[in-house]
């Protein structure tokens, strides 16, 4: 009884703590960011200059593979006559994390502005080894270029390397 309470203890921690090892925060060299949450949800930033860009969403590993599925989060905009009666409601991309209902003028302000939702898209797939997070290409190979940046002649890879604790 002892044994089989022991295994099934360590069968349950493996497989509830298996993914930790992927969990943090990672950076590029070209400005971005991915976090890996426990939760399994993640956050993607991109911070450049007066622009940016956030995504949110869902991720899963397989054979250090993991999956990236955003979700969006929508705002309901009410659209409006002169008089103030209600014309009609649509779904727009939210500026924040809240789920909230906006009328024209904040979605305006908000369009109007250099960052919001979404505008740079994450990886959908991204391979991990060794704390790095290296970007798959459509036909499925190791993205492993190095790129030059714009604010020198030196060249980088493009993996997302993982902060240290």
């Amino acid at each position: 009884m002892r044994l089989t309470e022991l295994i099934l203890i360590l069968l349950i921690s493996n497989f509830t703590f298996g993914q930790n090892k992927y969990v943090g925060i990672y950076n590029d060299r070209f400005s971005e960011s991915i976090e890996l949450k426990s939760d399994s949800t993640f956050v993607h930033n991109y911070r450049f200059d007066l622009s940016s860009s956030w995504t949110t969403g869902k991720w899963k590993v397989s054979n250090d593979t993991i999956y990236l599925k955003t979700e969006l989060v929508s705002d309901s905009l009410q659209v409006r006559d002169s008089n103030g009666n209600k014309i009609k409601d649509s779904l727009v991309l939210s500026a924040d994390l809240k789920i909230n209902r906006i009328e024209l003028n904040e979605f305006i302000m908000s369009s109007l502005s250099s960052g919001g939702q979404n505008r740079v898209k994450p990886p959908s797939k991204l391979y991990w080894k060794r704390n790095k997070l290296y970007r798959i290409n459509e036909n499925g190979t190791l993205d492993l270029r190095k790129l030059i940046a714009f604010w020198t002649d030196k060249k980088y890879k493009t993996y997302f390397r993982k902060e240290t604790e």
